[in-house]
């Protein structure tokens, strides 16, 4: 590596290591207040599992924060030498503009791949566990899901509220408990004026009793029923989530073939979900080369003290590339081709313009 690789490399480095710290403190502070209401308010975790709740959204965070990290770093840095005169004289001594580029380009082949590994393994390792961490706080505290003046939505099929709730006495003052309907079963309210409980440890099971209870069922073809019921039993289950839910973005690469493998282990919505979420990985994982291929060409094209202007159309294009990406995986549910194409659609048009943004800056310093 030469001096001016190392150079670069360095100035690449450190704004990269920076910007993915800012950002991914923004978007963990995002994740944080959409995700911990369930945890702090409708289980009364404890501190700990709030602690491992947040380390395990890290991983999330850093899919976006490194490659829109190493995008702000390539343009700052790129542009700055570019503003100095540096890739001036670098030109001057016969360097080509991809020689130039060679070190934000081998960074982000680094990152890409760190990025790939956090796709197909990290992510939905982090992903399953949060999911798990409900039944966990649920095992500590298991009538910490009965709180007062919350809907209370993490049981099977179903959304439960309470007035009043008197822990010492197990004793619960209006109850109301709307069950789904299913395939099988219509839709079914429950509105009991007062309620004893008992949870059974071993089986995760709270048993209820049920006073003066208004039983309201709506029928599939709108016709609805009521009865009053003096005492009436019900069993609510807190480990509806022991199952390990089917969703593609929870399993690891290696997981997924081995479902797509299994017959009868998924249905035909299912089927198409996993297998694009593998090509959806590896696209999305060549964020951080796409970027600094166009990131090079368009800090350079800003000369001067112009720099700002190939900033705002980094950003733009690196937000145009990964709303496209998302467009790309509303189209998953297609059992046609199209999936696979629109998932590498922005990777291929963003390095034909890398490309032409490149022929356009060979001769600028």
């Amino acid at each position: 590596m030469k001096i001016f690789d190392r150079y670069i490399a360095r100035q690449l480095l450190g704004v990269t290591v920076l910007g993915v710290m800012s950002l991914s403190a923004l978007l963990l502070l995002g994740n944080l207040f959409k995700e911990l209401r369930p945890l702090l308010v409708e289980s009364g975790a404890p501190f700990s599992i709030v602690m491992e709740f947040i380390f395990q959204v890290i991983p999330f965070s850093l899919m976006f924060s490194i490659p829109w990290g190493f995008l702000t770093a390539v343009l700052l840095v790129y542009g700055r030498l570019a503003s100095d005169n540096e890739l001036t004289s670098m030109r001057m001594a016969g360097m080509s503009l991809w020689r130039l580029s060679a070190p934000a380009i081998a960074i982000g082949i680094a990152l890409s791949g760190l990025c790939y590994w956090i796709n197909i393994d990290l992510a939905p390792r982090a992903k399953q566990a949060i999911s798990e961490l409900l039944i966990k706080a649920a095992s500590i505290n298991p009538e910490g899901l009965l709180r007062e003046g919350q809907a209370i939505t993490k049981f099977d099929d179903q959304e439960i509220y309470i007035d009043k709730h008197i822990p010492e006495e197990k004793l619960i003052y209006g109850m109301h408990i709307y069950q789904k309907a299913s395939d099988k079963s219509p839709a079914v309210a429950l509105h009991a004026e007062r309620v004893t409980y008992h949870f059974s440890p071993g089986k995760k099971i709270f048993e209820l009793h049920l006073f003066n209870t208004l039983v309201t069922t709506q029928e599939k073809n709108g016709i609805s029923r009521s009865v009053v019921v003096d005492e009436m039993p019900r069993s609510i289950s807190t480990d509806r989530h022991s199952g390990r839910r089917i969703k593609a973005n929870r399993f690891t690469n290696e997981e997924i073939r081995e479902a797509l493998n299994t017959p009868g282990y998924l249905n035909e919505n299912q089927t198409r979900e996993f297998a694009t979420e593998l090509p959806r990985r590896a696209s999305f994982s060549l964020a951080c080369i796409v970027f600094a291929l166009i990131g090079v060409p368009l800090a350079i094209n800003t000369r001067r003290k112009d720099t700002s202007t190939g900033f705002a159309m980094g950003i733009l294009i690196a937000s145009l590339y990964f709303v496209a990406l998302i467009f790309a995986d509303l189209s998953r549910k297609s059992g046609t081709v199209l999936p696979y194409i629109l998932l590498w659609l922005p990777n291929v048009i963003t390095i034909a313009v890398a490309l032409y943004l490149h022929n356009k800056a060979r001769h600028k310093g």
